[in-house]
């Protein structure tokens, strides 16, 4: 039995398509590695973000930050949301066909609902069965079903729920016996209990790269543990991995990125070439680290930091994402000596008051410092900012752009609140049922406001003048290599 895995197309859709903006799907990698050294079946992958068709590309993209040209280009994704044979839903489905497969299995948060409807129509059309997982199957199960026409749902962590369901279509067991699986019964959606999380992470395999092309995408990405302990009002991570941190050993994270070392070094011109090369593949000596706070264990994330530079993996370039009240000189000094270049700061607001009320758990001191000890060591700080929260005031807009002032982050980044199904958000500020909701491509960060009827301001307007700030502000620190955000 084979199952073709598919990211569906999103920021596709508004023409970013340069392998700059892009990293491969790495859950997709994880599933498919697991499913073929745990059973006799066989994967192919489909990346949505790789299909481009004439037309697609966005115009300035090498000018302009690319969330202002994703939120300058919404209508043209729209336009192809309503053309069900759009050449882009062509080539899908036959990427998807050329590997023959006996199962078809989606990835899909909310804001790619709509483009996961279009795709599911085709395949069924084709007699295929299609099964989704990711954040908004796992939180609507039903109404994934019911919305796009799909077989079944994969709720949370994926990778056991597949061996079985392909063993299950192999007929080598019972859909109503699968943990964490929804799926059709005479015309009824039926939804097992879910199971248990694979307990010790150390346990997957680590991610085979050969399932997709690489010279596709911008550098390595690698994941350190699942889960988050905060407990974040605007945040769906603790829907797929809940609230409890698995975390790798750090044996194993090292011999993940020794293998990379290798892999990279076996493409240089030169053999026994340690360091940033030239070569065919874009970025292969730069590494993300995809947790959700990669500095959530100051005791590990120091053991591994000490483990990269005595092994001389500092050869490698690191991005993470860390929250700012776990920084300490400590933490930051061992991250400048590994080579961690980048790190993103989930900040969200400069409001006191709004930080309270999403339970953030952070001050704008911490903030401050954490800026200044990352700017001190050299490392450049992308700062991420939210508008549109429950609560929220033009004031309170106000006091985010005098903390970026203040705090000084290397680049901020503005996005409008996406009141995600599964959080408290949802809860207070979508009124709608969520089986009547349509155009779910309206859940996504760049700007298509879906609840200004319950703020005291026009979204839309306050979103697109934070925008404009944050251009000005951008400017004012960019370096002249820094200038075009597709230069670092």
């Amino acid at each position: 039995m084979k199952v073709v895995l598919v990211r569906p197309p999103f920021y596709a859709l508004f023409g970013v398509t340069t392998p700059k903006m892009k990293t491969y799907p790495l859950n997709l990698l994880y599933l498919a590695t697991y499913l073929r050294d745990r059973s006799g079946h066989r994967a192919a992958l489909v990346d949505g973000e790789n299909v481009s068709v004439p037309g697609l590309s966005a115009e300035g993209l090498g000018k302009e930050d690319p969330a202002i040209v994703m939120h300058e280009a919404a209508a043209g994704m729209v336009a192809i949301l309503q053309d069900p044979d759009h050449p882009l839903w062509v080539e899908m489905e036959r990427r998807i066909l050329a590997h023959a497969p006996d199962l078809v299995g989606i990835t899909c948060n909310s804001g790619n609902m709509d483009t996961v409807r279009l795709l599911v129509k085709r395949l069924k059309r084709l007699g295929l069965p299609v099964v989704l997982g990711g954040s908004h199957p796992t939180v609507l199960p039903q109404q994934s079903m019911q919305y796009t026409s799909a077989d079944m749902v994969a709720i949370g962590e994926g990778e056991v729920t597949l061996v079985h369901l392909m063993d299950a279509l192999d007929g080598k067991g019972d859909r109503s016996a699968i943990p964490s699986l929804a799926w059709r019964e005479n015309g009824r959606i039926r939804v097992n209990p879910r199971g248990d999380l694979i307990p010790d992470i150390n346990d997957l395999p680590i991610p085979d790269r050969s399932f997709i092309h690489r010279p596709d995408y911008f550098g390595e990405v690698v994941m350190t543990g699942r889960g988050c302990p905060f407990n974040c009002a605007y945040c769906a991570s603790r829907n797929i991995w809940g609230r409890k941190v698995r975390l790798r050993s750090v044996d194993s994270v090292i011999e993940e990125l020794e293998l990379l070392r290798r892999e990279a070094e076996s493409e240089a011109p030169e053999a026994g070439v340690s360091g940033p090369v030239a070569g065919d593949r874009p970025g292969r000596w730069v590494v993300k680290i995809l947790d959700d706070t990669f500095t959530v264990s100051r005791t590990r994330t120091l053991r591994i930091l000490d483990e990269i530079v005595s092994r001389g993996l500092n050869c490698f370039e690191y991005t993470a994402g860390v929250r700012a009240d776990t920084l300490d000189e400590a933490v930051v000094g061992s991250m400048a000596a590994a080579n961690v270049k980048r790190v993103t700061l989930g900040v969200e607001s400069g409001s006191p008051r709004i930080l309270r009320m999403i339970r953030k758990g952070e001050t704008n001191e911490d903030v401050k410092h954490a800026v200044k000890l990352l700017t001190a060591a050299g490392i450049h700080s992308h700062a991420f900012f939210m508008i549109g929260l429950p609560e929220e005031t033009l004031d309170d807009i106000e006091l985010s752009k005098q903390l970026i002032l203040e705090a000084r982050p290397g680049h901020v980044e503005i996005n409008m609140v996406t009141p995600y199904p599964g959080t408290d958000l949802f809860a207070k500020l979508v009124s709608e049922d969520p089986m009547e909701i349509d155009r779910w491509y309206r859940w996504f960060h760049q700007g298509m406001a879906t609840h200004s009827d319950r703020l005291g301001y026009d979204l839309d307007r306050a979103y697109e003048e934070f925008l404009r700030f944050a251009t000005k502000y951008n400017a004012s620190t960019a370096t002249p290599a820094e200038t075009n955000p597709l230069s670092s």
